[in-house]
């Protein structure tokens, strides 16, 4: 299977449908006014390459473009069938989006911040060990990136989700939580409630109160901690175990179990009444029969069954929401735009939260800037043919115009999209017409590597010096400021160090 499939990505999609395809929608008669209260949405960070070919099974057409949708269902989402034999999916982008990739997650949190969402809950579980790291497993890579991402984008505050849906102990846990802690207490983008940082335990109710409470016992003394509890386990012994209540509700049925608001209301009485704050759940649907051969669907009738959740739920008195979600599309409990359901839940979010949805400008990480000086005129203009607006544009994409030969290019799966650019011609330089506010650099760093002038509509605003101690791939540097709406040209210019460390590179552009 090509790999490339997978690292050439669908990140354009996702930027091109928080930019372009993403519209007001009108209030429906009924729909009450923005609750005011905060609202989260459940986000999954276990989309790698691997879990789509999981998920897709190895029937599935990869090298399709685009792919095809690998189901049929009704117009609710229900009655599935796979299209292919081993697949449990129902919708997917038209190229395959991972994680791993530059951009990928701060795509997402630029169209949820743009629909009014007040940030994500990240689902997260690490090995449970003493010993991890950053870097041990991939969740918490990922999550690492969500909190940059977030600070990057600015203005979007996340919760951890801790994910319990394996059983692991409690000794298990309390080491997640322990490193979790140690490790990103500091993360500005980890919403603090009362001064500590947020987790929701989801997935307590399957506990017993033994284990609960030695969970609560070892972290709540630095952790706010929110259990996710049903009305059978929502107990006075076990609300004095947490901060705060919610309940992971994925298949809250509003037709097939009317009664379900009242249940909500009762919970949220209670979880108010014992002095706690109270999580209201929010779905637009689910479909898990693909999944695990289960028949049980809540039909997503075009935005009406969201509407009515947040309605019906709105008796409970929220201290805020937590969707379910924004990528669990296995349960098809997903809003992400993708193929099938396109903006359409992103939308009726929005206007359920009241925000106007329009995509704000992100607040760069702080780079190396040198005083705006006028670019040299020993530089050719070269004129740049059709730029890009939002998305990752990779080195071969035809928006970037190279200076000459010089840049020549480098095939490896290392790269974003397979390939990288790279000279050692002094001078040699790249020119991008791009439309947005703000942009990033990918690429290639090691021991001969000299640096790039970065200049944007022929001002010099920084240089990006790409020595590194090692041959280091997909590295990324953000520009350090905020540019008017419109069309810019970005220009990289190599300036060698020396004569062995020579080499200027780029992998690709990521625009916001």
């Amino acid at each position: 299977m090509n790999k490339t499939i997978y690292r050439s990505m669908g990140i354009i999609v996702a930027f091109a449908l928080a930019f372009g395809g993403f519209s007001n929608v009108a209030a429906t008669p009924g729909e009450p006014a923005a609750s005011g209260k905060p609202v989260y949405v459940y986000y999954y960070l276990w989309w790698s390459t691997q879990h789509w070919k999981d998920k897709l099974g190895t029937n599935y057409p990869y090298t399709a473009s685009p792919l095809p949708l690998p189901a049929t269902t009704d117009a609710d989402g229900c009655n599935a069938v796979s299209k292919y034999a081993g697949n449990q999916l129902i919708d997917v982008p038209t190229r395959l989006v991972s994680q791993d990739d530059p951009g990928a997650i701060e795509a997402d949190i630029v169209l949820a911040k743009a629909a009014g969402v007040t940030g994500f809950w990240l689902n997260w579980n690490g090995n449970g060990t003493t010993t991890q790291t950053r870097t041990t497993v991939t969740y918490s890579r990922r999550l690492s990136e969500a909190f940059a991402a977030s600070n990057r984008v600015g203005g979007f505050k996340n919760w951890v989700s801790y994910k319990a849906a394996s059983m692991p102990s409690a000794t298990y846990i309390i080491n997640d939580l322990n490193f979790l802690y140690n490790n990103y207490k500091n993360e500005t983008a980890w919403e603090r409630i009362d001064g500590k940082p947020v987790v929701t335990f989801t997935g307590s109710r399957k506990y017993s109160n033994a284990d609960v409470l030695k969970i609560s016992n070892a972290v709540r003394d630095r952790m706010y901690l929110v259990g996710d509890e049903t009305r059978a386990t929502l107990t006075t012994t076990r609300m004095a175990m947490f901060d705060a209540i919610t309940y992971y509700w994925s298949t809250q049925d509003p037709y097939g179990n009317p009664q379900s608001f009242d249940q909500i209301k009762e919970m949220g009485d209670k979880v108010h009444a014992a002095g706690k704050k109270w999580y209201a759940p929010l779905t637009p649907g689910y479909n898990s029969r693909l999944l695990n051969g289960s028949g049980n669907c809540i039909p997503r009738k075009n935005g009406a069954t969201l509407r009515d959740v947040w309605n019906g739920n709105l008796a409970s008195n929220p201290d805020g929401w937590g969707l379910i979600s924004w990528n669990e599309i296995a349960e098809n409990s997903h809003i992400k735009p993708m193929q099938k359901w396109g903006n359409t839940y992103v939308n009726v979010l929005a206007s359920l939260i009241g925000s106007a949805p329009q995509p704000l400008p992100p607040t760069p990480t702080p780079t190396k800037v040198t005083q705006p000086t006028p670019m040299p005129t020993n530089v050719a203009v070269t004129p740049t043919p059709g730029g890009g607006s939002a998305g990752t544009f990779d080195d071969k994409d035809p928006a970037f115009v190279y200076s000459s030969p010089a840049w020549q290019t480098v095939t490896t799966s290392n790269a974003y999209g397979g390939s990288y650019r790279e000279s050692i011609t002094s001078g040699s330089f790249v020119t991008f017409t791009f439309t947005g506010t703000s942009f990033s650099i990918i690429y290639k760093g090691g021991v001969t590597y000299a640096n790039l002038d970065v200049y944007v509509d022929d001002v010099l605003v920084g240089t990006l010096t790409q020595k590194l101690s090692a041959a280091t791939y997909q590295q990324r540097w953000d520009y350090p400021g905020t540019l008017p709406a419109g069309t810019h040209t970005l220009r990289l210019v190599l300036v060698p160090v020396s004569a062995t460390v020579n080499k200027g590179s780029l992998d690709a552009v990521i625009v916001r």
